[in-house]
């Protein structure tokens, strides 16, 4: 092994081939890493490719080497964080094949640039250089080794060590900091892929030392149900669970800790039917001594709702609908055994919609056991202590919230999300302190990002987030193999190198972690102590080191993609229209409680990496809210024969929902034939339906009439859609024409008897007047004295007994008195016409 003092081979030179791709390599090494003893001894990976083509011709080598297409073929390099005098420089590099051809052994050299890197636009510029350009940053003369590479089949890989003495570094003597590290494979005559990371130079002296802020979120796997199932706390907080995982990683570490409250809730409302091991892990988060803030509800991202013009951000209403009283006796709560969860490929709860299998979105809260008695209603303040895990009593809203964070006044969008208004946003509802990403800048300029600033003229305080820092660490933190890890550590020192070489009392800079661990992850205590060993790095508080000095930022204006944006809007929608639905129920928030918490869960940041997943979330959660707009419905009945008035016509009301409506059922008829007497109130259990029977009245006329049925709640709202049902109506003849006959009937025997009456009238008159005239005979007074003499043995004659003496008729008699003497001659005589 020897250097090569070519200028071209020490410069690392970009590849002059189309099918170079340059490979950005985040240089790392974790501190005590790999040791290898052997230097320049090239150690193929166990499993690695052997040459297996070493005698094939050089025209084939040339021919396969560039069947590589571009991007197939990738060089990352590993090495120790820092480079000492009398160490030697062990590179580790992996070659990866990922493309469908193989390629014929090769070389790569490894070059180390003497030259220091000095400010952070340099250490851009040399991770960041293009595959097609010269980097003029890389002019002095470094060492350089070359080792062989056996044949890469397809998808295939390999990992060599590249050693280079300490006698060759030559670097003693030397300003303390970063250096450049390449390397560049090539095969047979075609340059293949080229690689580039860093190593730190220090030799012991005094350093500036730069405080280093981390924040991390404690966050569960996206959901679209927005809360977490019992059997989801348990495979998350069981043993080397990703709640776990997280929440060890950070104990004991000076870390703040952005803390999802839909997981402390969705412990807490299981009472005592909660997994012990969830009740521990949430013993163990109330225990710990870190700076803490809350996330959104289900890490709801805060840019994308500003963006979509809330002015208020979105939180949970109500989660009655999924506590059951009965696992809150008030006593003190005895958790459920963790049941041993079912291995699955991975940790995350499958992101399903919250409906059922007919579609309709469920209310069913958790059914109380018979005997169990309710919790005290609802108050505003939270009824139980911030610091008790669990409650004892059926929480209330703001017990399942309450917890003891150190500050409440931090909103964490995701980097490269956030907009310039979205901050005054933010702190119009109580969040004053944004984190924020330095890819967020208009301006992101050429210095290390410090994490205490303002933005907006000053009118709002941000935590600035180094883009490049957290992103290093970031996939440190994720990194499944440890030869991945150290290549991240490896770029984690060299910028906090260069941080510290930026003026003489470095300011505290911030490092936010990605949300979304995968479920492998378990390096964060192992990242978070390596950097606690750089010499050139401390780590430090977050939330005290904001305030002066404070740099001032510009913020772009780019923010989230429209097509999330867009998102928003009919989400809004529906839940306004499902709340408007859950008028018709005893108690509305089962419904909106519940929609509220799924809105949420679909709008965490979790999906921002999983847009097809996302997608088909929000298309389940669509559905879910038509089935349930559409549960309540008038059923669908043929046309009805009305005749003969009044009467009633059945309809009947279908509920597919899960609870039980009340609705008013009114009918409209499209014209006058036919007259809807008020509507009608009605009950329909879940599940079931229900018939009523509207009043109705027909007119004179007959015809088709169009009776729109509709159905509205107490509050007037419109439930379902109109049903319209055909009525037939037949007007009434036959009971109109025998009211008429009757009537006839009644005139013609009235005037009959009147008339008769009359004339007896007449004719007694008559009589009268022509007795009087006429002198007695003797046999008219025989009679009368024969009628005196015999008055005194025959019964007296009641007072109102019609004498001998006819009386004159008083003209103003009603024409229908009959009297004594009219009803006499009426039972001996027919009466006429």
């Amino acid at each position: 092994m020897m250097a090569d003092t070519d200028a071209a081979r020490r410069s690392a030179p970009p590849l002059s081939s189309g099918r170079r791709v340059p490979l950005r390599v985040a240089a790392a090494a974790a501190l005590g890493g790999l040791a290898l003893a052997v230097c320049g001894l090239i150690v193929p990976s166990a499993g690695a490719s052997t040459p297996s083509a070493a005698g094939a011709a050089p025209g084939t080598l040339s021919a396969v080497a560039a069947a590589a297409d571009p991007g197939d073929v990738t060089v990352s390099l590993a090495t120790d964080p820092q480079l000492s005098p009398g160490q030697d420089l062990i590179v580790t590099l992996t070659i990866t094949n990922a493309g469908t051809s193989a390629i014929d052994p090769g070389a790569v050299e490894v070059v180390l640039d003497p030259a220091r890197i000095a400010t952070r636009g340099e250490l851009d510029a040399w991770l960041d250089a293009p595959a097609d350009e010269e980097d003029s940053s890389v002019t002095d003369a470094g060492p350089t080794v070359t080792v062989d590479v056996p044949r890469l089949a397809p998808a295939d890989k390999t990992t060599l060590t590249a050693s280079i003495p300490a006698a060759s570094v030559d670097l003693t003597g030397s300003e303390w900091g970063a250096r450049g590290i390449a390397a560049t494979y090539t095969s047979g005559d075609a340059d293949v892929a080229e690689g580039r990371g860093t190593v730190t130079w220090y030799a012991g002296e005094p350093t500036p030392v730069t405080p280093v802020a981390v924040a991390m979120s404690i966050t569960a796997p996206v959901s679209a149900t927005g809360i977490l199932t019992a059997d989801d706390l348990a495979q998350l907080t069981r043993p080397g669970g990703l709640l776990t995982k997280q929440l060890d990683g950070v104990v004991g570490r000076e870390v703040a800790v952005g803390i999802d409250p839909m997981i402390i809730a969705s412990i807490r409302l299981l009472g005592t039917s909660a997994p012990e091991t969830a009740v521990a892990w949430l013993e163990q988060l109330a225990a710990l001594d870190n700076e803490t803030f809350p996330l959104a509800w289900a890490d709801a991202d805060l840019a994308l709702q500003a963006q979509a013009g809330l002015t208020e951000l979105l939180g949970p209403t109500s989660l009655d609908y999924a506590i059951d009283p009965a696992n809150f006796s008030g006593e003190t709560a005895t958790p459920t055994p963790t049941p041993t969860p079912t291995p699955t490929a991975t940790e995350s709860p499958a992101a399903e919609p919250s409906s059922s299998d007919s579609g309709v979105r469920s209310t069913d809260a958790a059914t109380p056991t018979p005997g169990s008695t309710e919790a005290p209603l609802p108050t505003e303040e939270p009824t139980v202590s911030p610091s008790a895990a669990m409650p004892t009593v059926q929480p209330t809203l703001a017990d399942l919230l309450s917890w003891p964070y150190t500050a409440t006044n931090v909103a964490w969008p995701d980097a490269g999300t956030v907009a310039a208004p979205d901050p005054a946003v933010f702190a119009a509802n109580g969040l004053t302190t944004t984190i924020v990403s330095s890819s967020d800048l208009a301006d992101p300029g050429t210095t290390t990002p410090r994490a205490s600033a303002v933005a907006n003229d000053g009118d709002v305080i941000v935590a600035l987030a180094d883009d490049r820092l957290s992103t290093a660490l970031s996939a440190a933190v994720g990194s499944v193999t440890d030869l991945d890890w150290r290549t991240a550590m490896d770029e984690v020192a060299a910028i906090l190198a260069v941080a510290s070489s930026e003026g003489d009392t470095p300011s505290t800079v911030l490092a936010a972690l990605d949300r979304g661990w995968p479920p492998t992850a378990a390096r964060l205590p192992a990242t978070l102590d390596a950097i606690a060993q750089l010499a050139w790095a401390a780590p430090a508080p977050l939330l005290s080191s904001l305030g002066s000095p404070a740099a001032s930022v510009a913020l772009s204006d780019v923010g989230e993609p429209a097509d999330r944006v867009a998102v928003v809007p009919p989400l809004l929608e529906d839940e306004a229209a499902l709340t408007a639905f859950s008028t018709a129920l005893t108690d509305p928030t089962v419904l909106t409680g519940r929609e509220r918490s799924e809105m949420l869960g679909l709008l965490s940041i979790g999906w921002i990496p999983r847009p097809g997943d996302w997608a088909e979330a929000l298309a389940e959660h669509r559905e879910a809210s038509v089935a349930t707009l559409n549960s309540v419905s008038v059923s669908p009945s043929s046309s009805v024969l009305v005749v003969g008035s009044p009467t009633a016509i059945p309809v009947s009301i279908k509920n597919d929902f899960t609870s039980a409506v009340t609705v008013r059922v009114e009918a409209t008829p499209s014209n006058g034939r036919l007259v809807v007497d008020d509507g009608v109130d009605v009950t329909v259990e879940a599940g079931s339906s229900s018939s009523v029977k509207i009043p109705v009245s027909a007119q004179v006329g007959s015809g088709t009439v169009g009776l729109t049925i509709a159905l509205t709640s107490a509050t007037g709202v419109a439930i379902g859609e109109p049903y319209t049902v055909v009525a037939n109506v037949h007007a009434d003849w036959e009971g109109i024409g025998a009211a008429i006959l009757g009537t006839l009937v009644v005139l013609f025997f009235g005037f009959g008897v009147v008339r008769t009456i009359r004339r007896r009238r007449r004719e007694r008159a008559a009589a009268s007047a022509g007795s009087t005239e006429a002198p007695e005979s003797p046999e008219t007074a025989d009679r009368g004295a024969n009628t005196v003499s015999d008055a005194g043995t025959e019964t007296p004659e009641p007072s109102d007994a019609v004498t001998s003496t006819p009386t004159a008729v008083d003209d103003s008699e009603p024409d229908d008195a009959v009297t004594a003497d009219a009803e006499h001659e009426a039972d001996t005589e027919e009466p006429r016409g």
